[in-house]
Formats: structure tokens, C-alpha cells, sequence
């Protein structure tokens, strides 16, 4: 049988894009029928793992969702290792299961682990092949797109931290959260209390983000508001480290940790994870996710788009 996580990837590929209403209904189904423990955050969890992973695109502001193509792309100076991202509907895993029996490429299925109140992610394959040149033609004849190493050229492209677009004001008397950096949750407010991310139910029903700053308003995410105001009031907060590899060669590449409450905006979460094509292990003691296989020069990439100092962990 399809492991859960498997089974709702290929779900999502042959429907292509939809509502997020939609698509986390379904979700649910699935998970009354094969993962009766979940918590009710687990759909959108999953969600943004996936995102990471290069399985969706999410148009949170929109509410809608796309499923991705098929790409594959080097990990970078993983000993000759890729990974194969985006959609899988049924015609593309049979030409995919017939490739590895024609011994084209050798093909491993590895899980991310994740805990029991989650919805289990769809195993990452990762190829592993001799030479680019011939890992370029066997995606072309996969139907899939190549790309030399996603995380090297997305880190590149990290654009700098900054509020652009401008809103109007929370209304007096509509329902009203502002986001405690202290302790890493929303909490209910009458009225803003300066600036700060606040999270605010529109009228037609839709939950927003917006980031007052300097007494003006400005449309957000909840990541990317998290670090404007992070970034304005403590650039060298710690909230991000790296820790390099101990073995003999491998000195400039490593974990980045990441502490909860401070999540990664979509592009430069799919940057760590494509280090790696793995989503990141969660560290429930230390209240982290760590994101392996991450060169340091992305790692600072990843901190100075975010406007933060990047630290050394000393797990």
C-alpha cells in the first residue's frame, strides 16, 4: 500500500492547483483514514513542507496552491547525489519505476521523519549518477526539468528583507493579535501597541499579517514579518547557527539550525532543504529545526537576506 505521505503528493499532482480550503479538506480525509493522531496545525505543516520539499507552490495571500513540475537538481558536493523534486502523478512514477528497472540510475526512497501528531511527507528520491552531462539527458528523457544545484543559484537570488507594500490600518474593534518575539506566539490586543507584526481577520474572513513600522502599515507574511521586526529591533538575536561537519574535507558544510518561532520564508527554507532534499529534523529538546548538508556560504546568504547575524550552535 502508499504510505500516506506518498499517497497525498500524488493526490495534489493529478488535481495540478486549487483552493487551500480545498485541498486541506482533503487532506483531512485522508488523515481520519490513515493518521488518527494528528494535531489540527498538521495540514498546514505539511503544507509548508511540501512547499520546501519542491513538491507545491503556495499563494498565500491568494489562498490557492499549484503543484510543481518534476525537476531534478544536484545536491550540492554530495558525492555525486541529486535529488528529484516536484509533482508525481501516475504517469510520471511509471516512467520513473521504469527507468530503474531498465538500471538507468540508481534510485534510493528516503523518508523525513516526522512525529506521530504530523502528517507523514512523501518519501525524497535521491539519484545518485557518475556524470552531469548524463544526469542532464535522464531528466530531459524523464520528462523532468535539470538544474544544476537549486540551493547554490537560490541562494544567489536571496532578495533583502523589506516591507514594500503599503496598507491601511487594522480597524477599530475587529479582532486584533500581535506577535510576541519573547514568546514565539500571537497574543490577543485590543488596539496596536506600537510596532510590531500584528494578525488580523479581514472581512470576508481571510487571516492576514501586517507589519507596523515606523507608524505606517505594511502587508506581510508571518514569516517575513517575523524577521522585520526581529531584524529592526535585534539584528544579532542568535536565532540562527550553523555548525560544521567534523569530518576531514567537509569543514565547509554543516547544520543550520533554526529556533522555533523564527520559521524561514518559503524561498529560503526550499534553499536549506535543497541542501539537503530533506525536510528539516525537528529538535524537540533544543526547540529548533536543523537543516543539513547546508554550505556555510548559504547559510550567511540565508541570515544576511533576513537582516541576522549568522552564530556558531554549539550543540
Amino acid at each position: 500500500m502508499t504510505d500516506p505521505g506518498d499517497l497525498l503528493l500524488r493526490w495534489v499532482s493529478e488535481r495540478g492547483a486549487g483552493t487551500l480550503s480545498d485541498v486541506k479538506q482533503g487532506m483531512w480525509w485522508l488523515a481520519s483514514t490513515y493518521c488518527p493522531d494528528i494535531e489540527p496545525g498538521a495540514a498546514g505543516r505539511w503544507l509548508r513542507d511540501a512547499v520546501s520539499l519542491g513538491h507545491i507552490d503556495i499563494d498565500w495571500r491568494n489562498r490557492r496552491w499549484s503543484a510543481a513540475p518534476p525537476v531534478l537538481t544536484r545536491l550540492p558536493q554530495a558525492r555525486g547525489l541529486a535529488v528529484l523534486a516536484g509533482s508525481r502523478t501516475v504517469a510520471f512514477d511509471h516512467r520513473l519505476d521504469q527507468a530503474v528497472r531498465d538500471g538507468l540510475v540508481e534510485l534510493f526512497r528516503v523518508p523525513s521523519a516526522r512525529p506521530p501528531r504530523d502528517i507523514p511527507l512523501p518519501v525524497s528520491l535521491i539519484v545518485q549518477f557518475d556524470d552531469e552531462a548524463g544526469l542532464a539527458q535522464w531528466a530531459t528523457e524523464l520528462g523532468a526539468e535539470y538544474t544544476s544545484c537549486f540551493a547554490l543559484q537560490g541562494a544567489a537570488l536571496l532578495p533583502p528583507l523589506g516591507l514594500e507594500v503599503r496598507t491601511s490600518a487594522p480597524e477599530f474593534g475587529q479582532p486584533l493579535e500581535q506577535y510576541s518575539l519573547d514568546r514565539r506566539e500571537y497574543q490577543p490586543a485590543v488596539r496596536p501597541q506600537g510596532d510590531g507584526l500584528y494578525r488580523l481577520k479581514q472581512r470576508e474572513g481571510k487571516r492576514v499579517c501586517q507589519v507596523r513600522h515606523s507608524g505606517e502599515w505594511y502587508q506581510t507574511s508571518h514569516e517575513e514579518g517575523v524577521y522585520s521586526v526581529l531584524e529592526s529591533r535585534n539584528p544579532e538575536a542568535d536565532v540562527l547557527r550553523w555548525l560544521p561537519e567534523k569530518d576531514c574535507g567537509r569543514e565547509r558544510f554543516g547544520t543550520l539550525y533554526v529556533d522555533w518561532g523564527y520559521p524561514l520564508p518559503d524561498l529560503h527554507r526550499r534553499v536549506a532543504v535543497m541542501c539537503s532534499g530533506l525536510a528539516p529534523r525537528i529538535n524537540s529538546h533544543a526547540e529548533n529545526l536543523a537543516y543539513d548538508n547546508v554550505p556555510k556560504a548559504v547559510a550567511i546568504k540565508i541570515a544576511d537576506s533576513l537582516g541576522q547575524h549568522l552564530g556558531e550552535n554549539d550543540e
